[in-house]
């Protein structure tokens, strides 16, 4: 079984890293219509599963349910900006520092405490991001300060999927992050519209269902292969993203990225083996 969660976990990042270049290989379409196809494709799917009897529609705390839905929809749209604008490699990597952003929220909402070495997981990982940001050279671009909000509110979205985890599904959750985020793109999405050719209609529909594909394989993974080495796995998407964003888009990565990259990626690892509270562990098998 836990190959089979191994394996599942792999073709989950497979599916996100794809997803993600055919984004970056698609500039002539914005982040808004994009997040407005991945989300409609979202509530779609979920109402599908309910309407055959494999689910059931129906939210409990609602507060944080609604907290979750509008975070979690903003960092997707966020994070369809930045692959755009600053790059796959770059993007993918600061959506990943929701884990650090996820241990610091869950103090003053779950109560837990964070201990000397946990700070200093979390120091390290701070100065990755900002050698990332280039803080180096006294300067910092917009898209690095909108990744970093990115991978702050995917943090945050982590935290409100535990506090509704004891009384909501994770099929309930993941359908209000499509429902909110679509409510929250609606607006920009309507006034920035350019209707798609027939191709990139096609290209739109795949990436809304790999996204959806891999945010159910990663969920039912994580039964397989548990919470820590399921964070663990995780981070082959980060490492695929560099990989594609350097190989087929010919990113342009330095040693500070390199550099950055490695105090992040070790941060995340050092959490996901001790993380801040079993609470924030439990919450990672239902995020992307």
């Amino acid at each position: 079984m836990f190959r089979k969660g191994v394996l599942m976990m792999v073709a989950s990042s497979l599916l996100f890293s794809v997803m993600s270049a055919l984004v970056r290989g698609m500039p002539q379409v914005n982040s808004y219509t994009m997040a407005v196809v991945r989300f409609g494709v979202g509530v779609v799917s979920v109402a599908t599963l309910c309407a055959v009897g494999l689910g059931d529609i129906r939210w409990n705390n609602w507060r944080w349910i609604v907290a979750r839905g509008v975070s979690g929809g903003i960092a997707v749209v966020m994070f369809f900006w930045c692959i755009q604008h600053i790059g796959l490699a770059k993007a993918t990597l600061f959506s990943y520092t929701y884990v650090i952003f996820a241990a610091l929220f869950a103090v003053p909402i779950l109560g837990e405490r964070i201990k000397p070495v946990h700070w200093a997981c979390i120091a390290v990982a701070m100065t990755g991001i900002a050698l990332l940001c280039d803080v180096q050279r006294l300067t910092i671009q917009t898209g690095d300060l909108v990744a970093v909000g990115c991978g702050l509110l995917s943090g945050f979205a982590i935290v409100c999927v535990t506090k509704c985890r004891s009384t909501d599904s994770s099929a309930n959750i993941f359908w209000s992050q499509c429902l909110f985020g679509l409510a929250v793109v609606a607006w920009p999405a309507a006034r920035a519209w350019t209707c798609p050719t027939a191709a990139q209609w096609a290209m739109l529909l795949v990436i809304a269902l790999f996204a959806t594909a891999g945010q159910l394989l990663m969920t039912h993974a994580y039964k397989f292969t548990g919470a820590t080495h399921g964070s663990l796995l995780s981070q082959l998407s980060p490492i695929l993203g560099t990989a594609i964003g350097y190989f087929c888009f010919k990113e342009p990565l330095g040693p500070t990225f390199f550099a950055g990259a490695a105090l992040i990626l070790l941060s995340c690892c050092y959490l996901s083996f001790n993380p801040v509270s079993r609470a924030v562990e439990e919450a990672a098998d239902l995020e992307e």
